[in-house]
């Protein structure tokens, strides 16, 4: 039985080319952004990040160098600042959401049970369009669940968030999950600015069927026709990679040689007449 449910952005990263209309404004929103941390009582400090210089507070950062500016912000900040520092024109390269559930009575089994379904919607995949699935199981009940590789430009985790943050704000709370990156990342929030008056309602559903799409379904309702999920990378199938070929090596060649030869010769040639 569920408490209570919360949603939203867990980080952002935004870049911005310097030569970009109003880039100096970029910047200055973050760093009123990060005065408004350090109002909280978290110390400034200049920092380089990734070839940027700047500075930074709690995990958040405001930076550039020659030909771009960067913007991170991390956790609640996330999700707190994401509207004034949000701009179409900015690349997001990475964009965590998450949907935290409080039960009433703490499951323990969550991200087994996910782990197992993962496995089991994973089979009915072919070989090569396989998910990478994890799980981290930890003497504490800290329990954790990956679905898809560091690397890919989609990731879900999902947590004991009791264990994970020991506060007491989140006692009996599991999290979901969904790290994106550029491209997935940049659409996602331009759909996020685009809900300001429904946000939570949002990425609640937005989780909600990315993981069930994963063969995971949440404890929580949800609109499976809010939004389409944008589908995932994944290589080639053998059979795939043969059509290609087919289609835009040998296709090309057949067309020549017909026009040179004709067709009974050709299908000959192939062992086909």
């Amino acid at each position: 039985m569920i408490e209570s449910l919360t949603a939203g952005i867990d980080w952002i990263t935004l870049t911005l080319s310097t030569e970009a209309h109003l880039d100096q404004e970029f910047i200055n929103k973050g760093l009123l952004c990060l005065d408004k941390i350090t109002d909280e009582g978290y110390q400034l400090e200049y920092r380089s990040l990734l070839g940027y210089e700047g500075v930074g507070a709690n995990g958040s950062f405001v930076g550039s160098r020659k030909d771009t500016h960067m913007i991170v912000f991390s956790g609640r900040h996330a999700n707190m600042f994401f509207s004034e520092v949000y701009r179409p024109d900015a690349h997001i390269s990475r964009l965590d959401v998450q949907v935290t559930v409080k039960y009433k009575v703490m499951p323990k089994r969550v991200a087994k049970e996910a782990y197992r379904d993962a496995i089991s919607e994973n089979e009915t995949i072919p070989i090569g369009r396989r998910r990478k699935i994890w799980l981290i199981v930890g003497s504490d009940g800290g329990d954790t669940a990956y679905i898809g590789s560091a690397s890919s430009d989609a990731r879900g985790r999902l947590y004991n968030k009791e264990v994970q943050s020991e506060d007491p704000l989140y006692t009996r709370c599991w999290r979901y999950e969904v790290m994106l990156r550029n491209g997935q990342a940049t659409t996602l929030s331009r759909s996020i600015q685009a809900r300001f008056g429904d946000r939570t309602k949002f990425l609640a559903d937005w989780v909600a069927i990315w993981y069930e799409k994963r063969g995971v379904t949440p404890s929580w309702t949800f609109d499976e026709t809010l939004v389409p999920i944008p589908p995932e990378k994944t290589l080639p199938t053998d059979i795939e990679r043969k059509q290609n070929w087919l289609k835009h090596q040998v296709r090309p060649t057949i067309e020549y040689l017909l026009t040179v030869r004709d067709k009974a010769a050709i299908l000959e040639l192939l062992g086909l007449s």
